[in-house]
């Protein structure tokens, strides 16, 4: 069975008990439970940001001074660093000289300018060595992280120390192979269907050639781009390179509100776009004022620089084509501008020397005369040594995303991110996950005013080679950690009950108002799962366990509340389910290929003594349909006996049950169907009996193959002793075709265990499983699938548009 169906079967059992309520007395329904989460914490909007402010902390320097130096206190620390080093932890005088060292060392740190995140980069890591000493683990890892970010080179033991730090909150998406899969399963089986993928945005938009760049309006009204449509007067043949042809113009759509559509682009007109290059524009909130990038242009000061131009209502069209000037341009390449929400803060990219990377993204404030301040770089929190490109701003949660190559979990080349502006300082930017994120380049992107939908430029060739690309604007729903009100906080730790053992697996939720999408996560080595959620909505939780079944729950996220989510493992509701075995035509006989795995359910029953076992006989439709019940109620008979006897089990642990042909598994019309409908099927229970210890079975544990060799080696098997010859016996029985006679067969097998006059079995001859190990040492499950390394990460070339 292979492990797409066994979630397929998994997924499939879980949904269709959730319209099943729980009638019984709460506390009596816990009681039953096998597996029990702990507490998942939630935090409100104003929570997490203010704790997000705790963390961090300030650089106002960074557009102050290129380097800030102070010889006497750097001495100072260098001085209270060795004296720790030589002294070590418990020793009076390191516990001494880390309590002067803290603020000596955060408060130079927080002095930094932008050289300093280069040239004093290993004052991070000592902050963070400070912090964890401190046993301030989460401040550590904050100057442990931003030190990495701004390439501090951690040898191998350094990065084991770190990634231990990471561990306890760790939380990391699904691998995006992995994700889709499971995506195909839930198409099939769960009525809340998942969303589409990228989904273009048609004709009316798109065209022949290359169209990106797009930026949408806060009222998601008007659509402003930049296409290469207009070849007029251009000979293709001249230029090797798309992308330098000086025909890079901005267009425009917008929402028909009749029928609720995009109408077809229009280009701008000539006094936008003249004979250079026009590109990644902008619209301030009022529509009055267009903000765009002009390059090539003689009379601006760099490679390309940033323009406004104002709207004339009693003509209808722009004018007023003005240089934003000094204060925002240089003779380097800006570009890329973006607004506020109150149209007060302009943000931009530029390539100018003494910023932290290739590309920095950088912002100016409109004066009370109307002017823009002197343009300021973003920070370390958002730029690093390598490019970040395309800032968009939304008001909700005052959050800025943006493409980067240099923050430390990308998944391909540039990455969009997103980062809340925090009152006096900017956050820690977050990937906003592999359902935008690619392993290519994500650096074209608008998204709507309430953060619902992203629209970005994606390649129809996939080319790395961006001279072979061809761009088409599309748009896709936000998935839920990706919109900018999804900063409440999920946590919850994954436990057994019982052994108090760290669970793991994959965690999906899903919101139940929108249906939008949750990009699923991997349980953490230690149990632990983190998501951004929007706050008062409702959701589903699915958890698919690797050592247990599925767990899913629906809830809804109200304030600061405790929430406890009860695994729902194994009920009579959700039974588990081996492969099923199937019979000759008009016969209670079984294959002698079919022993091994009736021997391998009897070991498995010997090793999870909770689970009572249900066998179902079915035959196909040929014959009478009294015969057809008598005939299924003999096989499961037959097959409940030998695995009773042949077990020794004690009491009710079989149950079997003919149905005849009442539960096909498929049409009887042809010869193949009646075929599988002639089986019998295993369907474990939990023994609500049952008071000792449990034990989890893992999914390859509930499946048989096809042949003795590649049976499932469970963990509870790995002592077995084979009998001799009783190997090659089983083998060769593989490749017999005659019948089986159950009856026959546990007969001599009963008879081989006992020495005559005895009444018990011979020492040393029972080829049942060893005991089963002590309580509280089972077998781990394998951690689960780490995410994939990134793609290389080409950079994006070109002109207005393209950094």
């Amino acid at each position: 069975m292979s492990r797409l169906f066994c979630l397929a079967v998994l997924l499939s059992l879980a949904l269709s008990g959730l319209a099943q309520k729980k009638k019984e007395d709460p506390a009596a329904f816990a009681a039953r439970q096998i597996l029990k989460e702990q507490s998942v914490l939630l935090q409100t909007d104003e929570e997490a940001l203010r704790r997000e402010a705790e963390l961090t902390i300030p650089f106002p320097n960074v557009n102050v001074l290129p380097l800030y130096s102070d010889k006497k206190t750097l001495d100072q620390i260098f001085a209270l660093n060795r004296e720790m080093n030589l002294r070590g932890p418990g020793d009076a005088g390191f516990d001494r000289a880390l309590r002067e060292l803290d603020p000596l060392l955060t408060g130079y740190v927080q002095q930094f300018g932008i050289r300093n995140f280069r040239d004093q980069n290993a004052l991070l890591w000592m902050l963070g060595g400070v912090r964890e000493h401190q046993g301030d683990t989460a401040r550590a890892l904050f100057f442990f992280e931003l030190a990495q970010t701004h390439r501090y080179t951690f040898d191998s033991v350094q990065m084991r120390y770190i990634d231990s730090l990471r561990a306890p909150t760790r939380s990391e998406w699904l691998p995006i192979e992995q994700y889709y899969e499971l995506l195909e399963l839930r198409r099939s089986i769960d009525t809340l269907k998942p969303q589409s993928v990228l989904l273009s945005m048609g004709t009316k938009i798109n065209s022949d050639d290359a169209d990106y760049a797009p930026f949408v309006h806060p009222s998601d009204s008007v659509l402003i781009f930049t296409s290469r449509r207009d070849t007029s007067g251009i000979r293709a043949a001249d230029y090797v390179d798309p992308f330098s042809r000086p025909n890079e113009d901005l267009y425009y759509t917008e929402i028909d509100f009749v029928t609720g559509e995009w109408r077809y682009a229009r280009r701008f007109s000539d006094s936008v776009n003249s004979r250079f290059n026009e590109g990644s524009a902008c619209l301030s909130p009022d529509g009055k004022t267009l903000y765009f990038t002009r390059c090539q242009d003689t009379r601006g000061y760099g490679d390309c620089d940033i323009y406004t131009a104002q709207y004339n209502p009693a003509t209808g069209g722009w004018s007023h084509i003005q240089n934003l000037g000094r204060a925002i341009n240089t003779e380097y390449w800006d570009s890329q501008p973006n607004l506020s929400s109150d149209g007060k803060t302009l943000f931009f990219t530029s390539n100018r020397k003494d910023g932290f990377g290739d590309t920095d993204i950088y912002y100016s404030v409109l004066d009370e005369s109307g002017r823009w301040s002197p343009a300021r770089n973003m920070g370390p929190m958002v730029n690093t040594p390598q490019s970040e490109v395309t800032p968009f701003f939304l008001k909700i949660n005052q959050t800025l995303y943006f493409s980067s190559t240099g923050h430390l979990t990308n998944f391909g080349g540039y990455d969009i991110f997103k980062v809340n502006w925090l009152g006096d300082r900017w956050g820690r930017p977050r990937n906003v996950g592999p359902l935008v994120n690619t392993p290519g380049n994500q650096y074209y992107f608008a998204i709507s005013g309430k953060g619902t939908t992203i629209f970005y430029a994606n390649s129809r060739d996939p080319e790395k080679d961006h001279i072979r690309q061809n761009f088409d604007l599309f748009s896709f729903p936000m998935p839920m950690e990706a919109r900018p009100d999804a900063i409440a906080k999920l946590r919850g730790t994954l436990r057994d009950s019982i052994t108090g053992h760290v669970l793991q697996g994959t965690i999906l939720v899903v919101d139940l108002e929108e249906g939008v999408e949750i990009a699923p996560k991997s349980i953490s080595e230690t149990g632990y799962f983190e998501f951004d959620l929007i706050n008062d909505r409702r959701y589903r939780i699915t958890v698919l366990g690797n050592n247990f079944l599925t767990i899913q729950n629906d809830l809804i996220l109200k304030g600061d509340t405790t929430f406890n989510v009860f695994v729902e493992s194994f009920e009579q509701r959700k039974p588990l389910v081996f492969e099923s075995l199937e019979f000759k035509s008009n016969s209670a006989k079984l294959s002698a290929t079919l022993k091994p795995k009736l021997d391998y359910i009897v070991r498995f029953m010997k090793a999870y003594p909770q689970f009572k076992l249900v066998v179902e006989g079915h035959t196909d439709s040929d014959g009478s349909a009294e015969n057809n019940k008598s005939l299924s109620q003999a096989r499961a008979n037959a097959i409940a006996s030998y695995l009773k006897q042949k077990g020794e089990f004690k009491g009710d642990r079989f149950t079997a049950i003919g149905y005849g042909e009442e539960m096909p598994l498929v049409p009887n019309d042809t010869e193949e169907n009646k075929r599988k409908n002639r089986r019998v099927a295993f369907k474990l229970v939990l023994d609500e009996s049952y008071s000792g210890e449990f034990w989890l079975p893992t999914e390859e544990e509930l499946s048989f193959a096809d042949s003795l060799e590649s049976l499932p080696d469970p963990k509870f098997d790995k002592e077995f002793e084979w009998d001799p010859g009783e190997r090659e016996a089983w083998e060769s029985e593989l490749d017999l075709d005659e019948e089986l006679d159950l009856e026959k067969e546990l007969e001599e097998d009963i008879l081989a265990k006992y020495k005559p006059g005895e009444t018990e079995p011979a020492d040393g001859e029972s080829p049942l499983p060893a005991p089963k190990p002590a309580p509280g040492t089972p077998a781990k499950p394998a951690p689960p699938a780490k995410p994939g390394t990134s793609a290389p990460k080409p950079a994006p070339s070109g002109s207005g548009g393209k950094p």
